[in-house]
Protein backbone atom coordinates (compact mmCIF):
# COMPACT_ATOMS: atom_id res chain seq x y z
CA UNK A 1 0.00 0.00 0.00
CA UNK A 2 1.36 3.42 -0.91
CA UNK A 3 0.74 6.64 1.02
CA UNK A 4 0.13 9.79 -0.96
CA UNK A 5 1.04 13.19 0.46
CA UNK A 6 -0.60 16.45 -0.51
CA UNK A 7 2.22 18.44 -2.09
CA UNK A 8 0.03 21.05 -3.71
CA UNK A 9 0.90 24.72 -3.46
CA UNK A 10 -2.31 25.37 -1.56
CA UNK A 11 -1.43 22.81 1.10
CA UNK A 12 2.11 24.16 1.37
CA UNK A 13 0.74 27.66 1.88
CA UNK A 14 -1.63 26.42 4.58
CA UNK A 15 1.19 24.74 6.50
CA UNK A 16 3.35 27.83 6.16
CA UNK A 17 0.55 30.01 7.51
CA UNK A 18 0.15 27.71 10.51
CA UNK A 19 3.87 27.89 11.25
CA UNK A 20 3.93 31.68 10.91
CA UNK A 21 0.89 31.96 13.18
CA UNK A 22 2.63 29.94 15.89
CA UNK A 23 5.60 32.30 15.82
CA UNK A 24 3.58 35.43 16.43
CA UNK A 25 4.50 37.46 19.50
CA UNK A 26 1.81 39.36 21.41
CA UNK A 27 2.68 42.14 23.79
CA UNK A 28 1.62 45.13 25.87
CA UNK A 29 3.35 48.21 27.23
CA UNK A 30 2.71 50.43 30.28
CA UNK A 31 4.30 53.81 30.90
CA UNK A 32 3.99 53.38 34.69
CA UNK A 33 1.56 56.29 34.83
CA UNK A 34 -1.65 56.43 36.85
CA UNK A 35 -3.77 55.19 33.96
CA UNK A 36 -4.08 51.37 34.01
CA UNK A 37 -4.60 51.28 30.25
CA UNK A 38 -1.83 49.51 28.33
CA UNK A 39 -0.59 49.96 24.78
CA UNK A 40 -0.75 46.89 22.57
CA UNK A 41 2.54 45.76 21.00
CA UNK A 42 3.72 43.40 18.31
CA UNK A 43 1.01 41.14 16.91
CA UNK A 44 -1.50 42.39 19.50
CA UNK A 45 -1.63 45.83 17.87
CA UNK A 46 -5.12 46.85 16.90
CA UNK A 47 -6.72 43.74 18.40
CA UNK A 48 -10.20 43.95 19.93
CA UNK A 49 -11.25 41.95 22.98
CA UNK A 50 -14.61 42.03 24.79
CA UNK A 51 -16.35 40.07 27.53
CA UNK A 52 -19.87 38.69 27.11
CA UNK A 53 -22.88 38.01 29.32
CA UNK A 54 -24.84 34.75 29.59
CA UNK A 55 -25.52 33.34 26.12
CA UNK A 56 -24.69 36.63 24.38
CA UNK A 57 -21.36 36.24 22.64
CA UNK A 58 -18.80 39.02 22.53
CA UNK A 59 -16.32 39.83 19.78
CA UNK A 60 -12.86 38.77 20.90
CA UNK A 61 -10.13 38.46 18.29
CA UNK A 62 -7.85 36.67 20.73
CA UNK A 63 -10.08 33.60 20.70
CA UNK A 64 -8.61 32.70 17.32
CA UNK A 65 -4.96 33.46 18.12
CA UNK A 66 -2.39 30.81 19.07
CA UNK A 67 -2.63 32.08 22.65
CA UNK A 68 -6.15 30.79 23.21
CA UNK A 69 -7.45 28.77 20.29
CA UNK A 70 -5.74 25.60 21.50
CA UNK A 71 -7.07 25.81 25.06
CA UNK A 72 -8.96 22.54 25.60
CA UNK A 73 -11.10 21.12 28.36
CA UNK A 74 -9.90 17.75 29.63
CA UNK A 75 -10.85 15.34 32.39
CA UNK A 76 -8.56 13.02 34.35
CA UNK A 77 -9.21 9.50 35.61
CA UNK A 78 -10.69 10.91 38.83
CA UNK A 79 -13.27 12.96 36.95
CA UNK A 80 -11.54 16.28 37.63
CA UNK A 81 -11.99 18.86 34.88
CA UNK A 82 -9.11 21.03 33.73
CA UNK A 83 -8.38 23.67 31.13
CA UNK A 84 -5.28 22.55 29.26
CA UNK A 85 -2.99 25.47 28.40
CA UNK A 86 -0.28 24.79 25.80
CA UNK A 87 3.35 25.73 26.37
CA UNK A 88 4.14 29.44 26.03
CA UNK A 89 7.14 31.70 26.48
CA UNK A 90 7.11 35.05 28.31
CA UNK A 91 9.40 38.07 28.08
CA UNK A 92 9.32 40.99 30.54
CA UNK A 93 11.09 44.32 30.64
CA UNK A 94 11.04 46.67 33.63
CA UNK A 95 12.81 49.96 32.84
CA UNK A 96 12.81 53.35 34.52
CA UNK A 97 9.90 54.66 32.47
CA UNK A 98 7.99 51.60 31.35
CA UNK A 99 7.12 47.95 31.80
CA UNK A 100 6.30 45.50 29.02
CA UNK A 101 5.23 41.89 28.62
CA UNK A 102 5.29 39.70 25.56
CA UNK A 103 4.19 36.12 25.03
CA UNK A 104 4.41 33.56 22.25
CA UNK A 105 3.86 29.88 21.60
CA UNK A 106 7.46 29.67 20.36
CA UNK A 107 10.78 30.72 21.95
CA UNK A 108 12.00 34.23 21.16
CA UNK A 109 14.87 36.44 22.24
CA UNK A 110 14.74 37.41 25.91
CA UNK A 111 11.84 35.10 26.75
CA UNK A 112 11.71 32.53 29.56
CA UNK A 113 9.72 29.33 29.78
CA UNK A 114 7.48 29.29 32.88
CA UNK A 115 8.41 26.53 35.33
CA UNK A 116 4.96 24.95 34.95
CA UNK A 117 6.16 23.80 31.52
CA UNK A 118 9.27 22.08 32.86
CA UNK A 119 9.98 18.64 34.28
CA UNK A 120 12.43 19.54 37.02
CA UNK A 121 13.62 15.95 37.40
CA UNK A 122 14.56 15.41 33.76
CA UNK A 123 15.07 18.96 32.52
CA UNK A 124 12.67 18.30 29.64
CA UNK A 125 10.05 20.79 28.52
CA UNK A 126 6.37 19.97 28.96
CA UNK A 127 3.83 20.58 26.24
CA UNK A 128 1.07 21.87 28.50
CA UNK A 129 -0.19 22.47 32.02
CA UNK A 130 -3.68 21.58 33.27
CA UNK A 131 -5.38 24.31 35.32
CA UNK A 132 -8.43 23.41 37.39
CA UNK A 133 -11.54 24.64 35.64
CA UNK A 134 -13.18 25.10 39.03
CA UNK A 135 -12.03 26.35 42.40
CA UNK A 136 -11.06 23.56 44.75
CA UNK A 137 -13.70 21.11 45.95
CA UNK A 138 -13.62 17.70 47.60
CA UNK A 139 -15.88 14.67 47.76
CA UNK A 140 -14.16 12.40 50.28
CA UNK A 141 -12.32 15.02 52.30
CA UNK A 142 -8.90 13.60 51.42
CA UNK A 143 -8.30 14.49 47.76
CA UNK A 144 -8.53 17.94 46.23
CA UNK A 145 -10.84 18.07 43.23
CA UNK A 146 -11.92 20.28 40.34
CA UNK A 147 -15.53 19.29 39.74
CA UNK A 148 -18.85 20.94 38.86
CA UNK A 149 -21.94 21.28 41.05
CA UNK A 150 -20.08 21.64 44.33
CA UNK A 151 -19.36 24.46 46.73
CA UNK A 152 -15.77 25.63 47.24
CA UNK A 153 -13.70 23.79 49.79
CA UNK A 154 -12.98 26.25 52.61
CA UNK A 155 -11.63 26.38 56.17
CA UNK A 156 -8.38 24.62 55.22
CA UNK A 157 -4.91 26.13 55.44
CA UNK A 158 -2.35 26.10 52.64
CA UNK A 159 -0.58 23.03 54.03
CA UNK A 160 -3.85 21.07 54.05
CA UNK A 161 -4.73 22.17 50.51
CA UNK A 162 -1.24 21.23 49.32
CA UNK A 163 -1.44 17.79 50.94
CA UNK A 164 -4.93 17.14 49.52
CA UNK A 165 -3.70 18.00 46.03
CA UNK A 166 -0.71 15.67 46.38
CA UNK A 167 -3.02 12.90 47.60
CA UNK A 168 -4.02 12.48 43.94
CA UNK A 169 -0.45 11.37 43.15
CA UNK A 170 -0.73 7.60 43.44
CA UNK A 171 1.67 5.18 41.76
CA UNK A 172 2.30 6.29 38.20
CA UNK A 173 -0.17 9.15 38.57
CA UNK A 174 1.71 12.33 39.41
CA UNK A 175 1.93 16.05 38.78
CA UNK A 176 -0.91 17.22 41.06
CA UNK A 177 -0.43 20.40 43.08
CA UNK A 178 -2.27 23.62 43.93
CA UNK A 179 -2.16 26.95 42.13
CA UNK A 180 1.37 28.35 42.18
CA UNK A 181 3.26 31.50 41.30
CA UNK A 182 4.28 30.15 37.87
CA UNK A 183 0.75 29.46 36.61
CA UNK A 184 -0.45 32.73 38.15
CA UNK A 185 2.30 34.54 36.24
CA UNK A 186 1.10 32.89 33.02
CA UNK A 187 -2.56 33.78 33.61
CA UNK A 188 -1.78 37.37 34.59
CA UNK A 189 0.33 37.80 31.47
CA UNK A 190 -2.38 36.40 29.20
CA UNK A 191 -5.02 38.66 30.75
CA UNK A 192 -2.87 41.80 30.44
CA UNK A 193 -2.08 41.20 26.80
CA UNK A 194 -5.62 40.20 25.88
CA UNK A 195 -7.41 43.16 27.48
CA UNK A 196 -4.62 45.78 27.55
CA UNK A 197 -5.34 46.93 31.11
CA UNK A 198 -4.09 46.25 34.62
CA UNK A 199 -7.52 47.20 35.99
CA UNK A 200 -9.01 43.71 35.68
CA UNK A 201 -12.36 44.71 37.18
CA UNK A 202 -12.90 47.19 34.37
CA UNK A 203 -13.32 44.15 32.10
CA UNK A 204 -15.25 41.86 34.46
CA UNK A 205 -16.06 42.77 38.04
CA UNK A 206 -16.30 39.15 39.14
CA UNK A 207 -18.15 38.10 42.28
CA UNK A 208 -16.94 41.02 44.38
CA UNK A 209 -20.11 42.76 45.57
CA UNK A 210 -21.54 40.03 47.79
CA UNK A 211 -22.58 40.33 51.41
CA UNK A 212 -20.64 39.54 54.55
CA UNK A 213 -21.72 41.60 57.55
CA UNK A 214 -22.68 40.76 61.12
CA UNK A 215 -25.93 42.77 60.87
CA UNK A 216 -27.75 40.53 58.36
CA UNK A 217 -29.95 38.69 60.85
CA UNK A 218 -32.68 36.08 60.64
CA UNK A 219 -35.81 37.86 61.92
CA UNK A 220 -38.25 34.92 62.17
CA UNK A 221 -37.33 31.37 63.21
CA UNK A 222 -38.02 28.53 60.76
CA UNK A 223 -37.99 24.76 61.24
CA UNK A 224 -37.00 22.27 58.55
CA UNK A 225 -37.64 24.58 55.60
CA UNK A 226 -35.81 25.97 52.60
CA UNK A 227 -36.48 29.55 53.60
CA UNK A 228 -34.70 32.29 55.49
CA UNK A 229 -36.74 35.27 56.70
CA UNK A 230 -34.89 38.57 56.96
CA UNK A 231 -35.63 42.28 56.82
CA UNK A 232 -36.65 43.64 53.42
CA UNK A 233 -33.59 45.87 53.35
CA UNK A 234 -31.36 42.85 53.91
CA UNK A 235 -33.05 40.71 51.26
CA UNK A 236 -32.65 43.50 48.72
CA UNK A 237 -28.88 43.09 48.91
CA UNK A 238 -28.97 39.49 47.68
CA UNK A 239 -29.73 38.06 44.23
CA UNK A 240 -31.24 34.88 42.83
CA UNK A 241 -28.45 32.52 41.84
CA UNK A 242 -26.11 33.68 44.58
CA UNK A 243 -24.93 31.32 47.30
CA UNK A 244 -25.75 31.86 50.96
CA UNK A 245 -24.79 30.27 54.24
CA UNK A 246 -26.14 30.77 57.77
CA UNK A 247 -24.41 30.53 61.12
CA UNK A 248 -25.08 31.38 64.72
CA UNK A 249 -21.93 33.46 64.30
CA UNK A 250 -20.78 35.37 61.24
CA UNK A 251 -19.00 32.95 58.91
CA UNK A 252 -19.49 30.06 61.30
CA UNK A 253 -21.75 27.99 58.99
CA UNK A 254 -23.36 26.32 62.03
CA UNK A 255 -26.80 26.11 60.36
CA UNK A 256 -25.59 25.27 56.86
CA UNK A 257 -22.85 25.95 54.33
CA UNK A 258 -23.72 26.46 50.67
CA UNK A 259 -27.25 26.85 49.37
CA UNK A 260 -28.19 28.62 46.14
CA UNK A 261 -30.93 31.26 46.22
CA UNK A 262 -33.88 30.26 44.02
CA UNK A 263 -36.30 33.08 44.86
CA UNK A 264 -36.62 36.25 46.94
CA UNK A 265 -40.14 37.25 48.04
CA UNK A 266 -41.20 40.77 48.96
CA UNK A 267 -42.99 39.81 52.18
CA UNK A 268 -43.81 36.83 54.34
CA UNK A 269 -46.18 35.82 57.11
CA UNK A 270 -43.48 36.95 59.51
CA UNK A 271 -44.95 40.41 59.18
CA UNK A 272 -44.52 43.69 57.38
CA UNK A 273 -40.91 44.66 56.80
CA UNK A 274 -39.76 41.07 56.29
CA UNK A 275 -38.86 39.14 53.14
CA UNK A 276 -38.33 35.47 52.45
CA UNK A 277 -35.28 34.06 50.72
CA UNK A 278 -35.84 30.60 49.29
CA UNK A 279 -32.87 28.32 48.77
CA UNK A 280 -32.21 24.85 47.35
CA UNK A 281 -30.71 21.78 48.96
CA UNK A 282 -31.38 20.15 52.31
CA UNK A 283 -33.86 21.86 54.63
CA UNK A 284 -32.59 23.77 57.65
CA UNK A 285 -33.82 25.15 60.96
CA UNK A 286 -32.88 28.77 61.61
CA UNK A 287 -33.12 30.82 64.78
CA UNK A 288 -33.75 34.51 65.33
CA UNK A 289 -30.50 36.49 65.15
CA UNK A 290 -28.66 33.82 63.17
CA UNK A 291 -26.35 35.47 60.64
CA UNK A 292 -27.00 35.34 56.90
CA UNK A 293 -24.15 35.95 54.47
CA UNK A 294 -22.93 35.09 50.99
CA UNK A 295 -20.30 32.41 50.37
CA UNK A 296 -18.46 31.10 47.31
CA UNK A 297 -20.32 30.33 44.07
CA UNK A 298 -21.37 26.78 43.25
CA UNK A 299 -19.00 25.45 40.62
CA UNK A 300 -20.26 24.80 37.11
CA UNK A 301 -22.07 28.12 36.63
CA UNK A 302 -20.07 28.77 33.45
CA UNK A 303 -21.97 26.10 31.51
CA UNK A 304 -24.58 28.75 30.66
CA UNK A 305 -22.01 31.26 29.39
CA UNK A 306 -21.26 30.91 25.69
CA UNK A 307 -18.49 33.47 25.33
CA UNK A 308 -14.83 32.85 26.16
CA UNK A 309 -14.78 35.53 28.87
CA UNK A 310 -17.97 36.58 30.61
CA UNK A 311 -20.38 36.51 33.52
CA UNK A 312 -23.95 35.55 34.33
CA UNK A 313 -26.34 38.53 34.15
CA UNK A 314 -23.75 41.33 34.22
CA UNK A 315 -20.03 41.94 33.90
CA UNK A 316 -20.17 45.01 36.14
CA UNK A 317 -22.58 44.55 39.06
CA UNK A 318 -20.29 42.24 41.05
CA UNK A 319 -23.17 39.89 41.95
CA UNK A 320 -21.83 36.75 40.22
CA UNK A 321 -18.49 35.26 39.29
CA UNK A 322 -17.13 34.92 35.74
CA UNK A 323 -15.29 32.55 33.42
CA UNK A 324 -11.95 33.22 31.75
CA UNK A 325 -11.35 30.95 28.74
CA UNK A 326 -12.90 28.03 30.59
CA UNK A 327 -11.47 28.83 34.04
CA UNK A 328 -14.10 29.84 36.58
CA UNK A 329 -13.51 32.55 39.21
CA UNK A 330 -10.04 33.70 38.23
CA UNK A 331 -10.41 36.39 40.89
CA UNK A 332 -13.15 37.38 43.33
CA UNK A 333 -15.57 34.70 44.62
CA UNK A 334 -13.08 33.08 47.04
CA UNK A 335 -9.45 33.87 47.78
CA UNK A 336 -6.98 31.37 46.33
CA UNK A 337 -3.69 30.30 47.88
CA UNK A 338 -0.63 30.68 45.67
CA UNK A 339 2.09 28.11 46.35
CA UNK A 340 5.83 28.27 45.67
CA UNK A 341 6.02 31.64 47.40
CA UNK A 342 6.92 32.38 51.04
CA UNK A 343 7.44 35.75 52.75
CA UNK A 344 9.56 36.55 55.79
CA UNK A 345 9.56 40.13 57.10
CA UNK A 346 8.33 41.31 53.67
CA UNK A 347 11.13 39.51 51.86
CA UNK A 348 9.75 37.00 49.34
CA UNK A 349 11.33 33.66 48.50
CA UNK A 350 10.26 31.56 45.52
CA UNK A 351 10.66 27.95 44.45
CA UNK A 352 10.80 26.54 40.91
CA UNK A 353 10.11 22.88 41.65
CA UNK A 354 6.60 22.03 42.85
CA UNK A 355 7.90 18.82 44.43
CA UNK A 356 9.75 21.00 46.95
CA UNK A 357 6.93 23.36 47.87
CA UNK A 358 6.70 23.85 51.64
CA UNK A 359 5.60 26.74 53.82
CA UNK A 360 7.94 28.79 56.02
CA UNK A 361 11.08 27.79 54.12
CA UNK A 362 13.61 30.56 53.51
CA UNK A 363 16.59 28.67 52.17
CA UNK A 364 17.41 26.43 49.19
CA UNK A 365 15.62 25.22 47.15
CA UNK A 366 13.74 28.52 47.67
CA UNK A 367 15.44 31.58 46.21
CA UNK A 368 15.33 35.12 47.58
CA UNK A 369 13.90 37.80 45.34
CA UNK A 370 16.08 40.82 44.66
CA UNK A 371 13.61 43.32 46.13
CA UNK A 372 11.60 43.74 49.34
CA UNK A 373 7.81 43.97 49.31
CA UNK A 374 6.05 47.19 50.31
CA UNK A 375 5.51 47.82 54.03
CA UNK A 376 2.15 49.64 53.77
CA UNK A 377 -1.36 48.45 52.92
CA UNK A 378 -3.13 50.17 50.05
CA UNK A 379 -3.90 50.13 46.34
CA UNK A 380 -0.78 49.07 44.46
CA UNK A 381 1.05 51.56 42.26
CA UNK A 382 4.21 49.56 41.55
CA UNK A 383 5.32 45.93 41.44
CA UNK A 384 8.84 44.73 42.16
CA UNK A 385 10.93 43.01 39.51
CA UNK A 386 13.89 40.65 39.64
CA UNK A 387 15.38 39.95 36.21
CA UNK A 388 16.77 36.63 37.47
CA UNK A 389 13.37 35.52 38.80
CA UNK A 390 10.97 37.48 36.58
CA UNK A 391 7.92 35.32 37.21
CA UNK A 392 7.16 36.84 40.62
CA UNK A 393 6.10 40.49 40.74
CA UNK A 394 4.73 41.62 44.11
CA UNK A 395 3.64 45.07 45.37
CA UNK A 396 6.40 47.45 46.41
CA UNK A 397 4.47 50.74 46.53
CA UNK A 398 0.87 51.83 47.20
CA UNK A 399 -1.13 55.04 46.99
CA UNK A 400 -3.43 54.43 44.06
CA UNK A 401 -7.16 53.83 43.87
CA UNK A 402 -9.55 51.21 42.49
CA UNK A 403 -9.38 52.81 39.03
CA UNK A 404 -5.73 53.87 38.85
CA UNK A 405 -2.43 52.03 38.47
CA UNK A 406 -2.95 48.33 39.31
CA UNK A 407 -6.39 49.17 40.74
CA UNK A 408 -6.17 46.35 43.29
CA UNK A 409 -5.37 46.32 46.99
CA UNK A 410 -2.37 44.94 48.87
CA UNK A 411 -2.21 43.54 52.42
CA UNK A 412 1.02 42.90 54.31
CA UNK A 413 2.39 42.42 57.78
CA UNK A 414 5.54 41.25 59.57
CA UNK A 415 6.85 37.73 60.30
CA UNK A 416 6.46 34.61 58.15
CA UNK A 417 3.56 34.69 55.68
CA UNK A 418 2.04 32.85 52.73
CA UNK A 419 0.38 34.27 49.65
CA UNK A 420 -3.21 34.45 48.49
CA UNK A 421 -4.55 36.32 45.50
CA UNK A 422 -7.71 37.70 43.88
CA UNK A 423 -9.98 38.68 46.76
CA UNK A 424 -13.40 37.29 47.64
CA UNK A 425 -17.10 37.92 47.13
CA UNK A 426 -17.15 40.84 49.60
CA UNK A 427 -13.93 42.61 48.56
CA UNK A 428 -15.52 45.22 46.31
CA UNK A 429 -13.13 47.46 44.40
CA UNK A 430 -10.12 46.03 46.25
CA UNK A 431 -10.43 42.72 44.39
CA UNK A 432 -8.83 41.77 41.11
CA UNK A 433 -6.16 39.74 39.40
CA UNK A 434 -3.39 41.71 41.16
CA UNK A 435 -4.88 41.79 44.67
CA UNK A 436 -2.10 40.22 46.74
CA UNK A 437 -2.65 39.42 50.40
CA UNK A 438 0.67 38.61 52.06
CA UNK A 439 -0.82 38.91 55.51
CA UNK A 440 -1.65 35.45 56.88
CA UNK A 441 0.48 32.65 58.27
CA UNK A 442 0.54 29.10 56.91
CA UNK A 443 -1.90 27.99 59.62
CA UNK A 444 -4.66 30.40 58.56
CA UNK A 445 -7.95 29.11 57.17
CA UNK A 446 -11.20 30.94 56.48
CA UNK A 447 -14.72 30.86 55.11
CA UNK A 448 -13.69 32.95 52.09
CA UNK A 449 -10.43 31.17 51.30
CA UNK A 450 -9.92 28.22 48.95
CA UNK A 451 -7.46 26.99 46.34
CA UNK A 452 -7.30 25.49 42.85
CA UNK A 453 -6.03 22.13 41.63
CA UNK A 454 -3.28 22.00 39.01
CA UNK A 455 -1.67 19.11 37.15
CA UNK A 456 1.71 19.26 35.42
CA UNK A 457 2.22 17.03 32.40
CA UNK A 458 4.69 14.71 34.16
Amino acid sequence: MSIKFDTSAANHETLENIIQEQYKVYGCFWNKGSSPTLTRMQDARGAVANAGVDAVKAYNEFDLTPLFKDFTEVADSYGNVFVRIPKMYIEKVDASGYKSRQISRKPFTGAYLPECFKNQATGLELDYVDVGKYVATTTDGTKLESKANAYPLINKNIVQFRDMAKANNIGAIKGYQIMDIHVMDLLQTLFLIEFATINSQSIVAGYTNGQYTDTHLITVATTNTNTAIVANATAALYAVGQVISVGSTQGGNQRFYGRTITAIGANDSGGAGNAVITFDGVVASLSVNDRLYNTGMKTGFSSAITTSVGSPTSNSDGKKSFVYHGIESLYGDVWQFVDGLNINEKQAWVCKNADNYASNVFAAPYEQLGYVNGNTDGCTTAMGYDANLPFCELPVAVGGASTTYYSDYYYQTTSQRVARVGGSWSGGGADGLFFWSLYYSSSFAGVDLSSRLLRKAL
